[in-house]
């Protein structure tokens, strides 16, 4: 199950004549639902260029690409309640970029159940998605959330397989498309961890991805933190899809202690 999550270096220049014409044009900074723990963006592109930003919040920085084919995005507030500064960067030169558009906003009474049911960047779906409408095929009559989440846990650790070849080909601007891997039926543990979380928010399910070190497995690695009953329980699809190709046993509740959990969105 090897898989690697490039590690982008972001040198931010603060000289104010680096650059003198902006490569993205911020419409605006939609604040109406931070309540959620999520940023959306609008913003229009002036040229393709690799425009980035950057959510920051208590020293700890996260960087986010801002595609130049849409026009809006969404993004998680990680560290929940406080104040956050949010900067968009214009790309100057390999990995030199120039702050343009900063914005100071405080965040007050996250929901957390509601944080982890939207979409964001990482996470991304819509009703009109055929896996988001295979998630509703599986939980129809179903009554409770651990019920939800073994119909779609069993569904992809038996039918979808890890994409080796991918694996080798990727680049640190990789994002998941869980339309293509859910018709592929196939991809590497950020893809499945992407699926897993989006199906199961698609019916109220709360759930994460989270990113680190799995036992068994060397290189980084993607998972899942489900809400059940209160409790955040810890799901890894990738390692069962391999123990259910193999005819291994495996139990679908991991021990949350053999996981080092470095990031949660």
């Amino acid at each position: 199950m090897k898989y690697f999550f490039s590690t982008v270096l972001i040198i931010i220049i603060l000289s104010a004549n680096v650059l003198t014409a902006s490569a993205v044009e911020l419409a605006q900074l939609n604040f109406s639902s931070l309540e959620t723990g999520v940023l959306s963006v609008e913003y229009q592109m002036n040229t393709e260029s690799n425009t980035r930003i950057m959510i920051e919040n208590n020293g700890e920085r996260h960087f986010y690409r801002l595609s130049y084919d849409l026009k809006q995005e969404s993004f998680p507030l990680k560290q929940g309640n406080g104040e956050y500064t949010v900067t968009v960067l214009a790309h100057i030169n390999g990995n030199q970029y120039r702050p343009i558009i900063t914005e100071m906003i405080q965040v007050n009474n996250v929901d957390e159940s509601r944080m982890y049911l939207g979409s964001i960047q990482e996470i991304k779906w819509n009703e009109t998605m055929d896996s988001i409408q295979k998630a509703q095929e599986l939980t129809q009559g179903l009554q409770t959330d651990t019920e939800k989440v073994e119909a779609i846990y069993h569904y992809i650790v038996q039918n979808f397989r890890y994409d080796y070849e991918k694996v080798t080909a990727l680049t640190s601007d990789y994002l998941p498309d869980i339309e293509i891997i859910f018709a592929e039926q196939k991809g590497i543990c950020y893809d499945y961890a992407s699926l897993f979380a989006a199906m199961l928010r698609s019916v109220g399910v709360p759930a994460r991805m989270a990113k680190g070190y799995a036992p068994g497995i060397v290189e980084y690695h993607a998972w899942n933190e489900v809400l059940v009953d209160g409790e955040w329980i810890v799901i890894d699809t990738t390692m069962d899809a391999a123990y259910a190709a193999g005819g291994v046993a495996y139990d679908m509740i991991k021990n949350a202690e053999e996981f080092q959990k470095q990031i949660a969105i």
